[in-house]
C-alpha cells in the first residue's frame, strides 16, 4: 500500500498555546473606583483526533505515491461542540472509491478568511455548496490555472486547522476549531464570480494583482476600473474552466491613486449589461 507523509504545521502565534491569563484594572468615576477584567482570548477547544492544530501559511501537507483518486467526490461535515470535522472523499476514474488519497496541500490564505485545500485530480462531483456552520460559510471547487483542483472553505469566524489523510477509502479529514487571528480581509463573493484576492474596500498598491474565480459564460472575464466615473480601464482574462466547475483566473492591474472601482464579472450575451462584483479600492 502507498505509503502518506504527513506534516502538520503548528500556528506560530503564541495565542494557540493556550489562555491569556486576564488581569483586572481600576477606572475612577467621580471619586470611587471600580476593578473590571481584562477581556481574555477565548478557551482553546478540545477536540477529538490525531494531530496539532494550526493557523496561518501551509497548515498540512500530503505526499502520495501511486494515487488512484481521480475525482473528488462526497463532501460532508459534521459538528460537535464547537469542533467542526469536514470529510472528502475520492474516487477513481471508473468512479470506484480510490484506496489512496492524492497529493494535498492545506493553507489559509492570507486574508485568513480562506481556507484552501489543494488537489491533485482531474475531476468532481461537487462544485459548492452552501455550509452556514458556525465556522464555515460556503465551500467551492475550483480548476487551478497550473492544474489540479482546490477547495476554498470560506470561513464564517476565525479557525484553527488540522488535517489527516486515510487509505481504502481514500478520505481527507479536515478538523475545524475557534481560532484566534482575525481576519485582514474578506472574500468578495457574486453569483458566477468570487474575488478573493483583493477583498472589499480594501487599501492596495498601484500594482495589484486580481485572483479569485468564476463560471462566467466561455470562462471570459471582464475587469473594468473606473474612478469618478469614467473608464480607466478594461481588461479580459480567461478563467481555468466553466463548464465542468469554477475556474480560477488571475490579472495584474495598474492603478491609479486614489479611490477607485474595480468591476469583476462579465457582459449579459442578452443585453450586453454588467453582471459581477465590484471592489471599492484605496490606491497609494
Amino acid at each position: 500500500m502507498p505509503r502518506l507523509a504527513l506534516a502538520l504545521l503548528c500556528c506560530m502565534t503564541a495565542a494557540c498555546t493556550g489562555l491569556v491569563d486576564g488581569g483586572e484594572s481600576t477606572t475612577s468615576i467621580e471619586g470611587s473606583t471600580t476593578s473590571q477584567p481584562e477581556p481574555t482570548l477565548p478557551p482553546v477547544i478540545d477536540c477529538p483526533g490525531i494531530g496539532d492544530f494550526g493557523e496561518g501559511g501551509v497548515l498540512a501537507e500530503i505526499e502520495a505515491t501511486d494515487s488512484d483518486s481521480n475525482t473528488l467526490g462526497r463532501i460532508s461535515w459534521e459538528q460537535s461542540d464547537q469542533c467542526e470535522t469536514f470529510r472528502f472523499e475520492f474516487e477513481t476514474s471508473e468512479g470506484a472509491p480510490a484506496t489512496t488519497v492524492p497529493d494535498i496541500e492545506i493553507a489559509h490564505l492570507e486574508s485568513f478568511q480562506v481556507i484552501r485545500v489543494r488537489m491533485d485530480i482531474q475531476a468532481t462531483v461537487v462544485t459548492d455548496q452552501l455550509v452556514e456552520t458556525g465556522l464555515v460559510d460556503r465551500l467551492y471547487v475550483v480548476r487551478a490555472l497550473d492544474g489540479g483542483m482546490f477547495v476554498d472553505l470560506h470561513l464564517a469566524e476565525p479557525a484553527a486547522v488540522r488535517a489527516l489523510g486515510q487509505s481504502s477509502p481514500a478520505t481527507l479529514i479536515v478538523d475545524l476549531r475557534p481560532g484566534f487571528v482575525p481576519f485582514a480581509g474578506e472574500s468578495v463573493i457574486g453569483e458566477r464570480v468570487v474575488v478573493v484576492s483583493p477583498g472589499g474596500e480594501t487599501a492596495v498598491g498601484q500594482f495589484t494583482q486580481v485572483v479569485g474565480y468564476s463560471r462566467t459564460f466561455e470562462a471570459n472575464v471582464v475587469i473594468m476600473v473606473t474612478q469618478g466615473g469614467a473608464i480607466i480601464s478594461e481588461t479580459d482574462t480567461t478563467a481555468a474552466d466553466y463548464i465542468d466547475t469554477w475556474g480560477e483566473f488571475r490579472s495584474q492591474l495598474s492603478l491609479p491613486l486614489g479611490d477607485v472601482s474595480v468591476f469583476v464579472g462579465e457582459s449579459s450575451p442578452e443585453d450586453g449589461s454588467l453582471e459581477g462584483v465590484t471592489l471599492v479600492l484605496l490606491v497609494s
